[in-house]
């Protein structure tokens, strides 16, 4: 497996982009969604330190859900379908400097794409009505101004502060909107190890994610806990295949004059198959992933199926 490792050091490097991976319409939370993507965190070797230099990174996202209930825009809106579709281009760089003993890396992912929601909603007034409506638009782009990773033996480890912030489209006269209208800061965690004679891996990424309140709506989501979780087996030098999933858990509940169903807190467990790509025309430097999570446990969260296809190139 020695020239596999030498692939898994820039499938690492994808996964560093994959962290990257915040967005979502405003639609739990707020809209019985949030900043946190499912499985965003990565597909492989999440914690091993990136070689320094740029990394460009792209991911193809779609996800299909629907949710019994939520509140948007200040309403409630009953039977909710969703369907996303978001490509979510990114770029890191890591520095030569050591920093605290490990490699430290800075990056920034620009999302944008088209989301679908179709809903009856409730009128205070005019009781309840069909609503149907769709939206291409910038989604909330994410920053990472920190990002530390070490190697002990077998193991990687990574800490890393996300910063997502209100760039996207939004507006309350709209139905759905790209955007959320607030910061999310992601402080995550990940360990990685990685045994070289079987090319077997494992991974776990936990994260603690803490929203500022959306002032157009008086809503603040609840702090969330996020846990990515993948485990990878090498078929060959150049092709692997494994499992991938999440847990997602409200740690506290929804507030503000705007959260009319109360703490409204969400939790979500999903799973899925994967794959890693590594060309060997492309002498190690290309990476394609590729994986589909499906939701087996949903609470006021869309239950969903979320479908992801990426690419990292190391300069």
């Amino acid at each position: 497996m020695a020239k596999t490792m030498k692939g898994l050091a820039v499938s690492a490097l994808v996964a560093v982009i994959m962290a990257f991976g915040h967005a979502s319409p405003a639609k739990a939370a707020e809209g019985a969604a949030s900043h946190y993507l499912p499985g965003a965190a990565g597909d492989i070797l999440i914690a091993q330190p990136p070689k320094p230099g740029w990394l460009a990174g792209a991911m193809l996202w779609y996800q299909a859900g629907d949710v019994n209930r939520a509140v948007l825009q200040g309403r409630v809106n009953f039977s909710l379908d969703l369907d996303l579709f978001l490509a979510i281009p990114s770029a890191t760089y890591t520095f030569e400097q050591s920093v605290l003993g490990g490699t430290y890396t800075v990056g920034i992912a620009v999302p944008f794409g088209y989301a679908n929601l179709d809903s009856r909603l409730d009128f205070p007034i005019l009781g309840v009505r069909e609503a149907s409506e769709d939206s291409f638009d910038l989604s909330d782009m994410v920053f990472t101004p920190v990002q530390l990773n070490w190697t002990v033996g077998s193991f990687s480890f990574k800490l890393a502060e996300n910063i997502i912030a209100p760039t996207g489209g939004y507006d309350t006269s709209d139905y759905v909107n790209l955007g959320r209208n607030y910061w999310s800061f992601d402080t995550v965690a990940a360990v990685s190890w990685f045994h070289a004679k079987t090319g077997t891996g494992v991974d776990l990424a936990p994260g603690i994610m803490v929203n500022t309140e959306n002032d157009k709506t008086d809503y603040k989501t609840g702090t969330e806990f996020h846990l990515d979780f993948t485990a990878n087996q090498f078929l060959s030098e150049s092709f692997a295949v494994g499992i991938k999933g999440y847990w997602y858990q409200q740690i506290s509940g929804d507030s503000g004059s705007g959260a009319v169903l109360g703490d409204f807190k969400s939790e979500a467990f999903g799973i899925g198959p994967g794959f890693v790509w590594i060309p060997k025309s492309a002498g190690g430097g290309l990476t394609v992933l590729g994986k589909w999570i499906h939701d087996f446990h949903a609470k006021n969260r869309f239950d969903s199926d979320y479908f992801t296809l990426a690419a990292g190139w190391k300069f």
